[in-house]
């Protein structure tokens, strides 16, 4: 949550300081991303991606299965990487 934060607050000073501030946001963006606290960010929204996207998954192909269609035999998600 602190990332979102600094990044709003850091736009937003950004656009006031004009193009030498654009240099400065810059800088902030590349270290926001490459911090420890925006991978955990980002591998948390996967994870929880995942779940949904395959929960979403199992409950079609019950829905497909209990009308009578015929269903490919995957029915989970699973990670690519």
């Amino acid at each position: 949550m602190g990332v979102i934060i600094g990044l709003v607050v850091g736009y937003a000073m950004g656009a006031k300081a004009g193009e030498n501030g654009l240099g400065e946001l810059k800088e902030a963006w590349h270290t926001i991303r490459s911090s420890e606290e925006a991978r955990e960010l980002v591998s948390g929204a996967l994870t929880i991606a995942r779940g949904v996207l395959s929960r979403g998954g199992a409950m079609l192909v019950e829905r497909l299965q209990a009308s009578g269609r015929e269903v490919a035999s995957v029915t989970t998600l699973r990670p690519t990487g």
